[in-house]
This record gives C-alpha cells, sequence and structure tokens, in this order.
C-alpha cells in the first residue's frame, strides 16, 4: 500500500512536464537569458572576433562565463532556441484554444515557429566560402573561409599533382600543439606523423632572435613558432611539424608545414613540401577545404570605382557568365545588394584584391558562397507573422466597432 504515494507521483511526471514546458513563465525566463546571451555574445565579439563568439555563445548548449570575476554556467543560444520552439509549439499552437478570434495570434506563431526552424537549419546544414576570380578565369570550385585540411598529393616527373589524399579538417582541428599524431593509410606506402599541430603559426629562421624562446625541432634552419589566434578566424595560418616514415624500412623525412604557402591570389599555385618515397615523387601541404558547385562561373569583367582623390572604394561589381551542362548560358551582374541565387547557392559580391593595389592595376573579384536551405525562410516567416498580426487587428477592430454599435443601440433604445 506505500507505493501507491510513489506511483501516483510517478504517473504525474508527464503531466508535470508538458505543464513546465507550456508555462508562460518559462518563455519569459527563455526570453531574458535570450537578451543576457546576445549580450555577451555582442561584447564577446571585441576579444574573441565575430566567428568564435558566434561557436562560444550563440552556437552552443552551454558556455562558461566570468561575471563579476566568477565563473557562471549559462544555458547557450542552440539550447535556448530548442527550448523557445517547444514552449511556443505546445504552449501556443497545442495548448492554446483554437478560436476565429484568436486566428491572428496562431498564424503569427506559425511565423515565429519558422523562423526558429530556419535558424536551426542554417546551423545545422549551410555551408559558406568563397570564390575568387581575375578576368577571364573560370571556376566551379568554393574554398572555406577557416578550414584547413592536410593534403598529400603524388605528382608526376613534371611536377604535376594527380588525386590527392586528404586528412579532412575537422579531424585535424581536434589537435592539441602538443600532441603527437600517427595516421596509417592503405593509400600510401608510409605512415604519417603530425608532431603538434598549431592553428596559428609562422615560421621563423633560427638566425633570428627570437627563436631562442621557440622550443620544437629546427627543420632546414627554420623552427615553427605557434602564435596566438587571431580575432578574425579567416586570418589564422596553421602550421604543424610532419614526418613520413616509409613502411619499407626507409629513413624518416621531416619537414615544415605552413599554411602562409598556400595562394591567397586566386592565379598563384600552392607550394607543397616535396620528397619522394621509393620512387614516387610526393607533396604535402596545409590547404583550405574546398568543394565544387553544380556549375561554373566566369568573370567577365570587373567594375571598381574609387572616390574622387581617395583610395576608398565606392562601388564594384561583377559583370559573369554562369555554366551549366543541358542549359544556355547565362550573362548577368553580381553586385553588393544584387547578389546571384542559382540551384540553391547564393553569390554575393564579397571584396576585391589583391590588396594594396594601385589605380590601373588588375583585381580580382571575390564572391560569397553561401549554400542555405533555408535562405528564404526569415523573409517568408516575417511575411506570415505580419499577416497574422494584421489578421488579428482587423478582427480586433471589427469586435471593437461592433461593441460600440451595440452599445450605441443599446444606448439609444434606453
Amino acid at each position: 500500500m506505500a507505493k501507491a504515494p510513489l506511483d501516483r507521483s510517478i504517473s504525474q511526471w508527464p503531466r508535470h512536464l508538458y505543464r513546465f514546458f507550456t508555462s508562460f513563465k518559462l518563455a519569459t525566463v527563455v526570453l531574458v537569458l535570450m537578451t543576457v546571451v546576445t549580450l555577451l555574445g555582442t561584447l564577446g565579439q571585441v576579444d574573441n572576433g565575430l566567428h568564435a563568439a558566434k561557436v562560444k555563445y550563440f552556437h552552443s548548449f552551454v558556455f562558461a562565463e566570468k561575471i563579476f570575476g566568477v565563473p557562471v554556467i549559462l544555458p547557450g543560444g542552440l539550447l535556448l532556441m530548442i527550448v523557445l520552439f517547444v514552449n511556443m509549439t505546445l504552449g501556443a499552437i497545442v495548448k492554446v484554444r483554437k478560436r476565429w478570434k484568436g486566428a491572428g495570434l496562431l498564424i503569427s506563431h506559425f511565423g515565429m515557429l519558422m523562423l526558429l526552424a530556419g535558424g536551426f537549419i542554417t546551423w545545422a546544414f549551410s555551408t559558406d566560402g568563397y570564390m575568387a576570380l581575375y578576368p577571364g578565369m573560370s571556376s566551379n570550385r568554393v574554398e572555406s573561409y577557416r578550414e584547413w585540411q592536410l593534403e598529400i598529393v603524388p605528382l608526376t616527373e613534371e611536377g604535376v599533382a594527380e588525386e590527392a589524399w586528404i586528412y579532412p579538417a575537422k579531424t585535424l582541428e581536434t589537435m592539441r600543439p602538443d600532441e603527437q599524431r600517427v595516421i596509417q593509410t592503405e593509400a600510401l606506402p608510409f605512415d604519417i606523423v603530425i608532431n603538434g599541430y598549431a592553428k596559428n603559426a609562422t615560421p621563423i629562421p633560427v638566425s633570428a632572435p627570437m627563436a631562442a624562446g621557440v622550443s620544437g625541432k629546427e627543420i632546414d634552419g627554420f623552427k615553427l613558432s605557434p602564435q596566438k589566434n587571431s580575432k578574425e578566424a579567416e586570418q589564422n595560418l596553421p602550421g604543424a611539424f610532419v614526418e613520413f616514415r616509409p613502411r619499407d624500412g626507409g629513413d624518416p623525412i621531416e619537414g615544415i608545414l605552413w599554411a602562409g604557402s598556400y595562394r591567397f591570389d586566386p592565379r598563384e599555385k600552392p607550394m607543397p613540401f616535396t620528397f619522394i618515397v621509393g620512387d614516387q615523387l610526393y607533396g604535402a601541404l596545409l590547404v583550405k577545404k574546398s568543394w565544387t558547385v553544380p556549375f561554373t562561373v566566369r568573370l567577365d569583367e570587373f567594375i571598381f570605382e574609387r572616390h574622387p582623390g581617395i583610395m576608398t572604394a565606392r562601388n564594384y561589381e561583377s559583370r559573369v557568365t554562369r555554366f551549366e551542362e543541358s542549359h544556355p548560358d547565362v550573362a548577368l551582374e553580381i553586385k553588393m545588394n544584387e547578389p546571384m541565387r542559382h540551384a540553391g547557392y547564393t553569390f554575393f559580391q564579397e571584396s576585391f584584391g589583391p590588396s594594396g593595389s594601385q589605380p590601373g592595376d588588375e583585381m580580382f573579384s571575390q564572391f560569397a558562397v553561401a549554400n542555405n536551405p533555408a535562405d528564404q525562410w526569415p523573409l517568408w516567416a516575417l511575411i506570415i507573422t505580419g499577416c497574422g498580426l494584421g489578421i488579428h487587428f482587423v478582427i480586433m477592430l471589427v469586435q471593437f466597432t461592433t461593441r460600440s454599435r451595440t452599445k450605441r443601440t443599446t444606448q439609444a433604445l434606453s
């Protein structure tokens, strides 16, 4: 008989959870916490940069923050958005009594849920990168802003690269600066040993005075000096000590890989660290992660205008041609506020280069390329929410007018 109250309490758990997640108080607390997280994230951009602030504050379930010197664990933006989505779905859609008078607010809540769902889809499934082209150049390859991967490329006698073996960026970025990692693969006749990976580094000659304070091996008169991570993650240049150990018992080969040897000008080719195992020439290098889009873009003309007397850009835009199999070629313009949208990809006019170019120099155009399944969801969410609020306003106006007319009629009869 003593178990009955306990069993009854356990059976009430679903009801208690339902009441908790449909509570208006929960929605209020979540909105207050979202305001706090937004404030901390905005201030955090000053010290950590935009990308790091987004990852810490808005793309996390929880994060640690010092408030007045006291470490505090706070819910991250991702967790708060999920809780708010559940609260609005259960409390504003399921629990609320359906009446025609509340149709407008119900529609508005659907719009807000769509906005929250779009944010989650963007976080989970979107990709972003860039494509840089000089006039006359064509490409269908997009490069990441921040993700670097290790590539081992067999080279022909003429130095032409064949298909590369790739150590992916997501795995490489998990390495600690003092970690040694041995990579074995049947695709290569040697083992790869990475002796520490620095997300931001620079090689310095051992003859430089600052080299005395740098630990690590000296290779070909250089040491790799880890640097403090840049606030803007796009500016980090990773580096690593690598060792290639032939499985046939040959002597190991050591080298320094540094992302600074990577091409930052679209016409320049990356400079790999080359070595020979057996009779085969190989190249090893750190390169940005890249992927292809299902069409090719050729830059026909880059228009760049400066303000008179100064170097500041007044306007820049690109005239391009899009090539696609089984489709006619399309000539179009990409401007700062007029992107190209096609096949789920959006090309924005982002920037130009090279830096320090003078009037008359040939310049390249750089496009930000985004693939976001929920690209237009915020727009449609705002339209739905606005329509819902408009309907609610009309219903309230009709009710007010009807009550006023009824009241005047009653007063006249009396």
